[in-house]
């Protein structure tokens, strides 16, 4: 019963979600057609029977947050530009490379981290109500699963929220590096504020100005143009 009043709520308040939603949150969620009753009949059926849940999740539940995916046609990120995330291979070999993927970072940082977990991370969560095991596997860095209550997250690709040197393994909070960044950079100007799924954004130019630890490129100099 419990998992029933869930389901319904979730759903009605989907609606009202929609018609009250922001133009901006909704402006990354891809054209899909709505599930119909036999669907949501189906997956009802499927939750009740089940004491053990697991699900997958990937870049398209956090567009309603308004987190861009990258690849949905019209709406995604590579639908929208040409660029292309920083690879692992390039990061460690070039220090260009670090300095201005952290000057994305740093533009974008503030409003990543503001992000809110919409309706179906909290109906994620919903579900370990009714004495229900579920694990979230998530391919994304953006934390809302936790920020909506989820207690068993495994996030594949690691977590934005975390900075670890390469170096020498020393691990800081994203918002204590935010902070270490800013006093080193107190005249860094915003260009543009494309966001991405990976909390970049894009930049035109990064000045020179920068002094390293290990694999981490600190910014000390650097300006936007």
């Amino acid at each position: 019963m419990a998992l029933e009043l869930i389901l319904r709520h979730h759903r009605t308040w989907i609606i009202s979600f929609r018609s009250k939603c922001s133009l901006h949150s909704l402006a990354f969620v891809p054209k899909h057609n709505p599930a119909d009753e036999a669907e949501i009949e189906q997956l009802k059926h499927f939750l009740k029977c089940r004491e053990n849940i697991c699900v997958l999740t990937g870049a398209g539940i956090s567009t309603e947050s308004g987190i861009p995916d990258y690849r949905s046609e019209e709406v995604g990120l590579y639908a929208r530009n040409t660029n292309k995330p920083v690879q692992y291979q390039d990061f460690v070999r070039s220090d260009q490379v670090r300095k201005r993927y952290w000057a994305r970072n740093y533009i974008g940082w503030p409003r990543f981290s503001s992000f809110r977990p919409n309706q179906t991370h909290l109906a994620l969560y919903q579900l370990e109500v009714p004495l229900k095991r579920v694990c979230v596997i998530t391919q994304n860095v953006d934390r809302l699963h936790h920020k909506a209550g989820s207690r068993n997250v495994l996030e594949l690709h690691g977590t934005a929220f975390h900075v670890m040197c390469l170096g020498c393994d020393n691990r800081i909070y994203r918002n204590d590096f935010q902070t270490a960044l800013a006093k080193l950079n107190p005249n860094m100007t915003i260009v543009s504020k494309t966001i991405r799924p990976d909390g970049d954004v894009e930049l035109s130019q990064v000045r020179r100005g920068e002094k390293n630890h290990g694999l981490i490129s600190i910014l000390l100099a650097a300006s936007v143009a």
